[in-house]
């Protein structure tokens, strides 16, 4: 059985038998249809988890949900009973929420002991003096100028960490183990994980920006430490369109900021600049009140502001372009390292590609910054009180001002170009994930059957996937070098549109070679080598009668017969090339893509299921729900909730109480349904099917989807019963030995003989195969 099936549906096996057992407590001996009913049930549950499906623990909580509403008279009778019967309950209740509170304690403290105790033991406490943290009230401000006038302002909470390493070795490397994750409290905090790159919160604030600064090619020593200014998570909820961090020095001079931009589509844009482009000249001694006239430049001091220019490349606000310019002038909210009153002062202004100001954004502080730990119980209280509601108004309050602009000003929507490479995407879907897979595994394949000395650098644009680097298994010889090719994902939209195309080489070229800048979803670094990956040779023997066939029954094969049927192709991209007055259709026929052929064929067919049912709801989504998976996921919940009421209705009324059904359903409907077989006759032949037909219709509609095949589910059955065999074996050898010793080795000699059953049961199935522990 698949771990991840299985680890997902233990939940659903606990919901299951506590149903079970708590209304055979309620009934007694009414009881005995509905436990024959929900054997028939359990039945259908044991196929599907043999079968690998995913959504067993949903259903069952559906089921379960559905069980306490229509015996809601029950349930509250049952629970005020036990209310009433004195306090013995409500003590055994609070002692398993102290007992449940005290486990979570004890896990976070052990985890935080095995963070401390991974420091090298050469390194030391870092010690110097840094920036304390810090919650700053304050008010942003936008003026728009071109080509319309338009401006607001809102106040606007944030609050500022110092980012510093936990130790120093012994060699001046400053290190960190990742226990900054999370900075702040409980409901006022900021999490590593949602800065700089996706993913790896692992690392840390400061490790997280000691990689990233890595790879922007700044070295260690030109920085010490960092402050970061951002809007907090307000009870988990949080929402940044800007945050702004603060390098220092070891001097604790201000050399770099980063800009860090998010917009409302999830994608993100970092900016490090260095304050060599400002945009006013450099201060003098004259310009500063000097009375000597000698117009020196002032010496090294404590910068009080920042400034610098750069170009902008990332996509904000629908109502500007991508072309133009910022310019920053920010305030040093620390000069001296003790400053007791730091400010917020930042100030962007937009140009655009012409030099024209369109748009000045500022961010400046309107009270003196607070101390969290001074603040105390009733401040917190008052703060909270105050403060709440401001993090969950920044989304409104920019639609609001979106609508105002479009309705009222009649200003131009620039519709949302993808990603450069510079910047980052949006976090992927469930389906982009497993298409991810397949797609990696595809390339593997590839490069495996090039003839060339090849060298794949594929970066997946998903968070926490390492950089893969794929190469072939041949000899490096200096009249065939190697070929390096980088294949960058811009966004996991690119999974999504991939599975449209008939061709991997079509599909390269509409994502990344021939088309607009604004709709790549792809970046290659050497395009010209993509007909040595994608040669029309390997092309030929990546079809259905080149590779091993993997045999599949009727129904499977139908059900990849409606995928190919439902294959159309990918939407539209924002800026098309074709005229809109000119319609193109695609007249080929629709054979099984590239990518399909892999996955149905011996070296992918591990992902097959998951592939045809994630590739299916694309295409059923853009021909019925436009574009969205959403829609087409809402049709299939809601069809499992109403399949679900139908399988708890007879296992209810199989006992012989009632069901108080909503008064709002038609008489027609379900509460016309008579279930209950009368108590005068015997269970008949036609009551028992379509008693049964009812129960399993949660589990048929389910398994029609297609899981895991039917021979593979009878070998995990028979492996099951093999293992059980094995381990029950030579129970009674072991009562017959003396000593403990017999007895662990006879376990141990048990063991190894269900490993090599395992093993070789796996190796007759999936081929060889080798056990980790």
């Amino acid at each position: 059985m698949r771990p991840t099936a299985l680890g997902r549906t233990g939940l659903g096996i606990v919901v299951c038998l506590s149903g079970c057992i708590v209304y055979s407590l309620w009934n007694g001996e009414d009881a005995r249809l509905s436990i024959s009913l929900f054997a028939i049930w359990a039945l259908g549950y044991i196929a599907r988890l043999c079968h690998g499906d995913r959504q067993l623990t949903t259903d069952c909580c559906i089921s379960w949900i559905w069980v306490v509403w229509l015996k809601r008279k029950d349930v509250l009778g049952f629970v005020s009973k036990r209310w009433n019967d004195g306090a013995r309950w409500q003590a055994d209740l609070a002692m398993a929420i102290l007992a449940c509170v005290a486990i979570v304690l004890w896990f976070s403290c052990k985890k935080e002991i095995k963070m401390q105790d991974s420091l090298p033991k050469t390194a030391g406490k870092w010690i110097r003096e840094f920036p304390k943290a810090k919650i700053f009230p304050c008010r942003t401000t936008h003026a728009r100028i071109f080509p319309k006038k338009h401006a607001f302002n809102y106040s606007y909470l944030q609050v500022g960490f110092p980012v510093i390493p936990e130790a120093i070795t012994a060699g001046g490397l400053h290190i960190s183990t990742g226990q900054d994750r999370t900075l702040g409290s409980w409901w006022l905090n900021i999490k590593a994980e949602d800065y700089l790159d996706r993913g790896s919160g692992d690392l840390g604030f400061y490790g997280k920006l000691k990689m990233y600064l890595g790879d922007q090619h700044v070295k260690d020593t030109e920085w010490c430490y960092a402050y970061l200014v951002t809007a907090p998570r307000f009870f988990g909820y949080a929402f940044n369109p800007v945050s702004f961090w603060y390098i220092y020095d070891a001097d604790d001079q201000l050399k770099k900021m980063i800009l860090e931009v998010n917009n409302t589509f999830d994608e993100r844009r970092m900016y490090l600049l260095d304050g060599s482009s400002p945009p006013s000249p450099p201060r003098t001694l004259e310009s500063e009140g000097s009375h000597d006239g000698s117009g020196l430049e002032v010496g090294e001091e404590p910068k009080s502001r920042f400034t610098d220019v750069w170009t902008k490349d990332f996509h904000v606000s629908p109502f500007n372009s991508r072309k133009g310019s910022y310019a920053l002038k920010a305030l040093n909210p620390f000069p001296a390292v003790t400053s007791d009153d730091p400010k917020i002062d930042n100030t962007i202004t937009l140009k655009s590609s012409r030099g024209h100001g369109k748009l000045v954004a500022r961010l400046f502080s309107t009270a003196k910054a607070i101390d969290p730990e001074t603040i105390g119980v009733l401040g917190s209280i008052r703060f909270v009180v105050s403060w709440w509601w401001v993090g969950l108004m920044t989304f409104p309050r920019i639609v609001r001002e979106a609508g105002k602009l479009f309705f009222k000003r009649k200003l131009t929507v620039f519709f949302r170009p993808e990603v450069q490479a510079s910047s980052i995407g949006r976090l992927p879907t469930a389906s982009e994930l497993t298409l991810h897979k397949v797609f990696s595994a595809y390339l593997h394949d590839l490069v495996a059957q090039t003839e060339e000395n090849f060298c794949l650098t594929f970066r997946a644009g998903i968070p926490n996937v390492a950089v893969e680097i794929i190469t072939t298994n041949r000899e490096h010889t200096p009249d065939r070098p190697t070929k390096n090719l980088e294949i960058r994902v811009l966004t996991p939209a690119f999974y999504s549109r991939l599975v449209h195309y008939a061709y991997t080489s079509e599909a390269i070229d509409r994502e990344c070679v021939f088309t607009d800048e604004r709709n790549r979803t792809l970046w290659l670094c050497r395009p010209q080598l993509l007909p040595l990956l994608l040669s029309s040779a390997k092309s030929l023997k990546n079809t259905d009668e080149g590779q091993r066939v993997v045999k599949r029954n009727y129904l499977c094969e139908l059900r990849w017969e409606l995928l190919k049927r439902l294959r159309c192709a990918p939407p539209d991209p924002v800026y098309s090339a074709t005229p809109q007055s000119f319609t193109v259709d695609d007249i080929r026929s629709r054979p099984f893509s590239e990518l399909d052929r892999f996955v149905r064929s011996e070296k992918g067919r591990e992902f097959a299921g998951d592939y045809r049912r994630v590739v299916t709801k694309i295409f059923l989504a853009h021909r019925f729900a436009f574009g969205f998976s959403e829609g087409v996921e809402a049709v299939d919940l809601l069809v499992r909730v109403l399949l679900g009421c139908f399988a708890v209705v007879p296992i209810i009324q199989g006992g012989g109480s009632g069901i108080a059904l909503p008064g709002k359903w038609p008489e027609s409907g379900l509460s016309q349904m008579h279930w209950r077989c009368p108590e005068e006759c015997t269970v008949g032949w036609w009551w028992l099917f379509w008693s049964t037909t009812v129960v399993l219709s949660c589990h048929a509609y389910q398994m029609l989807k297609g899981y895991s095949s039917t021979r593979l589910c009878m070998r995990k059955i028979s492996l099951f019963a093999l293992c059980v065999s094995a381990l029950s074996h030579g129970k009674d050898g072991e009562k017959d030995q003396g000593t403990v010793e017999h007895v662990k080795l006879h376990r141990v000699a048990r063991a190894v003989m269900v490993e090599q059953l395992i093993e070789a049961e796996l190796s007759a199935w999936h081929g060889p195969y080798r056990m980790h522990n």
